[in-house]
Formats: C-alpha cells, sequence, structure tokens
C-alpha cells in the first residue's frame, strides 16, 4: 500500500484551515495550498491561525502546482467551477481527489473534470468550525466520512487516505454505504443549515422542540425525495439529527448562518433548491423547502443590494 506524501488543499475556508492546519502539524513539507493574486498574497504575508495557533502553510500558484498525491476541495459551491481549473495541475495519474462541499453533487463535477476514478466521495460532519478572515477557530474539529463508491473498505484510495487522516489526527470513518451516508448529511444541512440562518440561531437553538420542529419538517421532505433517488432514508434518519447537533458548541454556527451574518451568498441553491427540484422532478411536493428556499434567496438579494448600495 503507497502512503501519501503530498496533499494539495484548494480552499482554506472554515473547513479546509481545519485540515490543513492538521496536516500541517504532521509534516509542513506536504502540504500545499493553492491560491492566486490577492489571496495568495494575504495568505503569504497572514497565514493562517486555527484555534489561536498562527502557521505558514506551503502556497503555490495553480501554474506552479505538480501532481500530489491528493486534492482536497474545501471551497464554496459557487466557486467549484473556478477550482476545478485552479487545481488542475495538480491532479495526475494517481491522484485521489475528495471534496469538502456541502450538498450531493460536487463529486460529480470533478468527475467529469478529472476523471470518476480518481474521486473518492467523502462529507464532513460534526464540526463547529468558524472562520473570521485568515482566523479559524472550532471546540469539534468534525469527523471526514468517505468511501469507495463500490463500498469496498479494502479499496487500496480507502485504506491510504485513511492511513493518512489517522496519521494527522482528523477523526474519519468508513462509510458502509457512502451514498445513503451523503444523503444523510444532505438531510442535515437541508434541516439544520437554512433553519438556523433564516433564525439567526446557533446550534443551541436546536435544543428547542419549536426549533427542531421547523427542521424536521425540511429534513423529511429530503426523505420523501430520497426514495425516488434509489436511497431509500426514512424518518428515523431525521432523529438521528439532532443529537449530533447537540454535541457541537451551543454558540457555534452553521456555514450558512455564517454566510448571512457576513453578507456572503449562502448555499440555498444546493440546498432548498435542489430538494424542490427533486419534488418537481418526482411528483413529490416540498412546500417547506420552497419557503426556505424563498426566504434566504431574499436574504442573499438583501445581502447583494446591501453591498451595491441600494439598501441601507
Amino acid at each position: 500500500m503507497r502512503s501519501i506524501e503530498s496533499v494539495v488543499v484548494c480552499g482554506v475556508g472554515a473547513v479546509g484551515a481545519a485540515a490543513v492546519e492538521r496536516l500541517h502539524a504532521m509534516d509542513p513539507a506536504c502540504v500545499t495550498v493553492v491560491a492566486d493574486g490577492a489571496r495568495r498574497e494575504r495568505l503569504e504575508r497572514e497565514g493562517l491561525t486555527v484555534n489561536g495557533r498562527r502557521f505558514s502553510p506551503r502556497v503555490a500558484a495553480p501554474s506552479a502546482l505538480t501532481p500530489a498525491d491528493l486534492l482536497l476541495v474545501g471551497v464554496k459551491h459557487g466557486d467549484l467551477t473556478a477550482a476545478v481549473e485552479d487545481a488542475r495541475r495538480a491532479v495526475g495519474p494517481r491522484t485521489v481527489v475528495m471534496s469538502l462541499l456541502n450538498g450531493i453533487s460536487s463529486e460529480a463535477t470533478l468527475a467529469e473534470a478529472y476523471g470518476a476514478d480518481k474521486v473518492l466521495p467523502a462529507f464532513l460532519v460534526g464540526n463547529d468550525v468558524v472562520r473570521e478572515g485568515t482566523h479559524v477557530r472550532y471546540q469539534n474539529i468534525g469527523r471526514l466520512v468517505f468511501g469507495a463508491p463500490s463500498n469496498d473498505p479494502a479499496d487500496p484510495r480507502v485504506l491510504t487516505v485513511k492511513h493518512l487522516l489517522d496519521r494527522a489526527g482528523i477523526p474519519c470513518q468508513v462509510a458502509a454505504d457512502i451514498r445513503r451516508e451523503q444523503w444523510w448529511k444532505f438531510m442535515l444541512n437541508v434541516g439544520v443549515n437554512q433553519v438556523s440562518a433564516l433564525l439567526r440561531a446557533p446550534y443551541g437553538a436546536f435544543m428547542l422542540e419549536e426549533v427542531r420542529a421547523l427542521a424536521r419538517r425540511a429534513a423529511l421532505e429530503v426523505v420523501a425525495v430520497s426514495r425516488h433517488e434509489g436511497v431509500g432514508l426514512v424518518a428515523e434518519d431525521v432523529e438521528r439529527i439532532f443529537p449530533v447537533i447537540a454535541g457541537l458548541a451551543p454558540a457555534g454556527k452553521t456555514s450558512m448562518l455564517q454566510d448571512v451574518e457576513a453578507g456572503r451568498k449562502t448555499e440555498v441553491e444546493i440546498f432548498a433548491g435542489a430538494v424542490v427540484e427533486l419534488g418537481r422532478r418526482h411528483a413529490v411536493a416540498t412546500p417547506t423547502n420552497a419557503f426556505l428556499g424563498q426566504a434566504i434567496a431574499a436574504l442573499d438579494a438583501i445581502a447583494a443590494a446591501r453591498g451595491a448600495g441600494g439598501v441601507a
């Protein structure tokens, strides 16, 4: 079994920065952050600070990359197309590619760009990472769940990635059924991220039954459409969400709430937008996600208008 000696990370937001910090602590020479322009200058000038520890990872422009053993993509959904091009030189014949993005569509984009044989489906769950500029803090780094599309736990790519994550101290789990587990995480995001953004509610608010009830309604619509997608989530899967949220820092915030508070565009199109579209495709009613999608899109419009000087 070959080991992973070189990792390129494209996207050092909250999740990406936390991963880079663990990899850098293990071996500074093994990890490279891809960035260009002002973002590269800022990283080279300020480095990254994670839980109060400042460090300076190696930074490379897209044109300076060479094939790595592992590519981690941790950008926002709206930046994925650009990230694919930025990281293209990091992908060689033996590179393993893993997405840290939310939603259930990024693997298909990466597979189309680099080849399906290189993509190892993955997602992060149970993290409460918050980013402010180049500073990141968390109480729980979360768990990286991944697996081969075949669900073979002995897949060489799975074994090599798990070995690396264990060495770096990044909690991980090989999924027994990665597609079903990805849909479960999608369901969690649809319920929790969107409700938190609309209500401006931190994780602690999900101790309230009134807040859970709204998240549950949104999540159950994912259960309904999943049955038509060959995934088959059940209502009991929804209740698995709340113990995970209860284990996070009560004052912690979802990525979508962080986007709303910072005036950044949210990822509502890959949450409510995806559920509503699947509902149309399969003739399944999705009224809760239709409402959440419209409401959060309105927040996006207000933020955009404020940025342009059109709203006080």
